[in-house]
């Protein structure tokens, strides 16, 4: 039980370390997801609302590279000329954007190998080099826009973002790039008339707060990939931690707020003085 304790408070510490890199890493096992996301059209309230059918393109290629499993998407920003920027209010953008996107999206929840006593943290690496996954066009918006904030022209989407857009905004919509669904009336369901919703998801209203909630839906296909390597493929990227690899069964577990880090970290403190105090001298 020490063991698997020390691990796993290791692989949660190693949450806080940035994504760096811009490619893929030599030696990992990676996948290549490329396929349309699709909704259907439906009508809801009274009186009724239609909302048209939605299709949208998936890309991203997903890896694991025996320390963390990881979703990497490559996004084309480019800009309209009405913004006015020069190229280093386009590189500061893009770059915001990146981090915003990552911010929010990881240290959530890792996976964890209950048989090899191993935690994975998931995440995803917003990549701005090429070749790209995704393209979207920065915009300015419209003036007129604070009176009429629901119309569609005065919202972001997938392939536009204003520029004054909020983080939860952008978070929200990169997890349509990832294959994800919205969790609100009036968006892309995943299926009606009785579809996934939520008041404070980042997939749902929570996309307008501060705040949102990331729910452990939204993060399921890591467990589902790293679940569906083949054992030689695992051991081959953990056999170096664990010596003798078993045949792992893949849990996910949320992160531990930061409240309750400060509270690990304390009582960790104590429990290393109390065994030092009572050691023999």
């Amino acid at each position: 039980m020490k063991t698997r304790f020390a691990v796993s408070m290791a692989a949660l510490f190693a949450l806080a370390a940035p994504m760096s890199q811009a490619a893929i890493p030599d030696g990992a096992i990676s996948e290549r997801i490329d396929r349309a996301a699709n909704s259907a059209a439906y009508e809801y309230g009274n009186p009724k609302v239609n909302v048209p059918a939605f299709s949208w393109n998936v890309k991203y290629d997903r890896y694991f590279d025996g320390t963390r499993v990881v979703k990497h998407v490559e996004i084309d920003f480019s800009f309209e000329e009405a913004l006015g920027f020069d190229d280093a209010q386009k590189t500061a953008w893009k770059a915001q954007a990146e981090q915003d996107i990552e911010g929010l999206w990881n240290g959530k929840y890792v996976v964890e190998d209950t048989a090899n006593r191993l935690i994975f943290p998931v995440a995803v690496d917003v990549t701005l080099t090429g070749p790209f996954d995704q393209t979207v066009t920065v915009a300015k918006r419209g003036a007129d826009c604070d009176t009429r904030p629901n119309d569609l022209d005065c919202r972001d989407n997938l392939s536009k973002w204003f520029s004054d857009s909020k983080p939860a905004t952008r978070a929200h919509e990169f997890g349509h790039m990832i294959g994800l669904f919205d969790e609100y009336l009036g968006g892309a369901v995943d299926k009606f008339p009785d579809p996934t919703l939520s008041n404070d998801g980042i997939m749902g209203l929570g996309a307008v707060s501060d705040s949102p909630k990331f729910y452990d839906r939204y993060f399921q296909q890591y467990r589902e990939f790293l679940g569906g390597l083949s054992f030689d493929q695992y051991s081959s990227l953990v056999g170096d931690r664990v010596g003798e690899v078993t045949a792992g069964t893949f849990i996910l577990r949320p992160v531990p707020e930061p409240g309750t880090w400060a509270m690990l970290t304390a009582g960790l403190l104590i429990v290393g003085l109390t065994l030092r105090s009572r050691r023999p001298r």
